[in-house]
């Protein structure tokens, strides 16, 4: 028999790293993660404060005159952020303090141009365009000058090609802040207007979306006539304040922790009954809320959105969805797996890939990857899977790795491209050269100390290496996994939980945090060498 291309037998048992550690410590963490999931199946994880949103925030109280104790306590939070060490949350913060305490704003056009080029470095290509208008625009509202190159023009159109629901208004709340800085005004900024009614910002966070919440409000504030919705729909954000007086990216995410922490909790050989719960959590919120549509093009519909309040579907919730509820029960859950499938189906792109939102619109590696694993118990799927490989293959940079993704860690989008190239057939030669290329930059990326960074170079965090980990147990080489297992191992706080910096980003390229997403993928690691590597135990208690 022909030995598998993309698949090898399972690896020895690293010698330097004690299996009762690993035990123990995966079965702390499998503790840690369960206690976090809710009577109905649900984990609810919370965002933390993050400084773009609560720099927005802040000037726009300082806009409208607001004074209350919940903008002291806001004022507070960015005090101490103008000491971060990130180079932009420093720069936002000391903007939207300075305006509101009265003080000079220190922006100037130089400063602009280094932190939008900053910004755009970290995101992927096919949005720059949209990038930059946004960054432009929150540096506006914070009292820097808008660059020439952004500034709208009297007879400039309004854009029609394919853009998801959370895009579209985003598109539109930048349009009309840049069209108030520049005091323009075309057709554009009537159709912008329009959008951002149609949110209903003087009532509602809009899909939960906190940033674009204050995006919106900040373009309505340069509207005569939207003072009052202005005013309401500052109070309105104010549920969303955190103890620490900042405002986060988004309200909740609580389809993805639920499915992402479903996933690894199955690997780490969670009870069955507690999977059954959070699987059955997820098929009761299929298909995600009733809004009004506000895309543009064929969006992703019967697969899962981020949260149940949410109604755009995405591939990457629809894609952990139906991974998770085929690992738990595929007979018992078949109907939701196959609206979930042909969900995903419908937006694949011509050149194989999958984009995150709308059929026709740009495919990104780390999306099609993802749904490639979704798809890869259901037979019928070969075609489009050896497409969407395909598609993978072509777009993976010399490096071995690819653009970024919605991850500010390089090995997110690799650990995830190996797990899909693990699905290929035996004689995929192509993919097995793909798999070979992403395994041999993940070892040469490993930093001395065992762990890897967000990117090569970077110190070690907890997230980046449990990804490294993962990619590794699909090889043929326990050292390397030994020694980032032996990081990890090292990293465990006493909770039985990780910490580190977050590495999810929205939008690209701005990270936010939800600790539980620094467990999840830890878990994940875990699991993968509890299935991938020789001798470990083959039940993991949960311990309580």
């Amino acid at each position: 028999m022909k030995p598998h291309l993309t698949r090898s037998a399972p690896i020895p048992w690293p010698v330097d790293v004690d299996r009762n550690h690993v035990r123990q410590a995966t079965s702390r963490l499998l503790a840690h993660v369960s206690d976090q999931v809710e009577s109905d199946g649900a984990i609810r994880g919370l965002c933390d404060s993050r400084v773009l949103e609560s720099a927005l925030a802040l000037s726009l109280m300082t806009r409208v005159g607001a004074v209350s104790p919940e903008r002291d306590r806001l004022l507070g939070y960015l005090q101490v952020q103008q000491h971060a060490p990130q180079r932009l949350e420093r720069v936002l913060a000391t903007l939207a303090v300075q305006r509101a305490t009265g003080k000079a704003a220190a922006g100037d056009a130089e400063l602009v141009g280094k932190l939008t080029e900053g910004v755009l470095g970290a995101a992927p290509g096919f949005i720059s365009t949209r990038r930059r208008k946004m960054v432009s625009a929150v540096l506006s509202v914070l009292g820097c000058p808008l660059p020439a190159d952004v500034a709208p023009t009297a007879d400039e159109q309004s854009p029609t090609d394919p853009l998801h629901s959370w895009a579209a208004v985003q598109q539109a709340a930048v349009a009309l802040i840049l069209a108030t800085a520049a005091g323009v005004s075309n057709r554009v900024t009537d159709d912008a207007l329009r959008t951002l009614v149609a949110t209903d910002p003087g009532n509602t966070v809009w899909e939960g979306y906190v940033l674009m919440h204050l995006l919106t409000l900040h373009a309505l504030a340069g509207v005569p006539g939207q003072e009052a919705t202005v005013r309401q729909g500052v109070r309105t954000v104010l549920q969303h304040q955190r103890a620490d007086g900042g405002f986060p990216f988004v309200a909740e995410m609580h389809n993805w922790c639920t499915a992402t922490g479903g996933i690894a909790m199955a690997a780490a050989g969670a009870p069955f009954g507690l999977q059954r719960q959070m699987a059955g959590m997820l098929v009761t919120h299929q298909g995600g809320a009733s809004h009004a549509a506000l895309s543009r093009g064929a969006t992703l519909t019967g697969g899962w959105s981020m949260s149940p309040a949410v109604a755009q579907n995405d591939v990457d919730d629809t894609a952990c969805a139906l991974e998770f509820l085929q690992a738990v029960d595929p007979v018992a859950y078949g109907s939701g797996i196959r609206r979930g499938v042909d969900a995903l189906l419908a937006v694949q792109g011509k050149d194989g890939g999958f984009p995150t939102y709308v059929a026709g619109a740009s495919s990104e590696p780390c999306m099609t990857a993802a749904a490639i694993c979704a798809l890869a118990p259901h037979a019928a799927t070969a075609a489009d899977r050896a497409l969407a490989l395909g598609f993978l293959a072509d777009s993976q940079l010399a490096d071995g790795g690819w653009e970024p993704g919605w991850s500010s860690s390089r090995l997110h989008t690799l650990f995830r491209a190996r797990l899909a190239a693990a699905t290929a057939g035996p004689e995929d030669r192509r993919s097995a050269a793909m798999a070979e290329r992403i395994e041999r930059t993940v070892r040469e990326t490993q930093n001395d100390d065992g762990g890897w960074g967000m990117q090569p170079g970077d110190p070690s965090d907890d997230i980046s290496t449990a990804y490294g980990v993962i990619t590794l147990t699909c090889g043929t080489d326990e050292q390397p996994v030994g020694r980032g297992l032996a990081w990890l191992l090292e990293h465990q706080s006493a909770d039985g939980g990780f910490g580190g910096p977050p590495d999810m980003v929205g939008p690209r390229p701005f990270p936010y945090k939800f600790p539980v997403l620094t467990d999840i993928p830890v878990l994940l690691a875990f699991g993968h060498v509890r299935s991938r590597v020789s001798g470990v135990p083959a039940v993991l208690e949960v311990a309580r």
